[in-house]
């Protein structure tokens, strides 16, 4: 029971591990939503680059933000993982 309790805990953090991140702190309200949306539906769905591009475009349409902006949320935090 341990172990098991142990393993959703584990996962409810990886689930959450990006709004641990500097730039998903700046984002508004409606992008912070937007971009758990999307995240949401990443991690449920096996091929993550074909499926990307829709989901960023469903919840800019959902969340009534611009897709630009997602898109460049992403880019900005590609870039502080890798150190730029």
């Amino acid at each position: 029971m341990t172990k098991f309790l142990s393993n959703v805990l584990e996962k409810l953090d990886e689930a959450n591990e990006h709004k641990k991140s500097k730039e998903y702190k700046r984002l508004s309200p409606a992008l912070k939503k937007a971009v758990d949306f999307i995240f949401s539906n990443v991690d449920t769905k096996s091929d993550l680059l074909s499926n990307l591009e829709k989901s960023i475009s469903d919840a800019a349409t959902k969340f009534k933000v611009r897709e630009k902006e997602l898109y460049d949320y992403f880019e900005r935090e590609n870039l502080e993982i890798l150190g730029r």
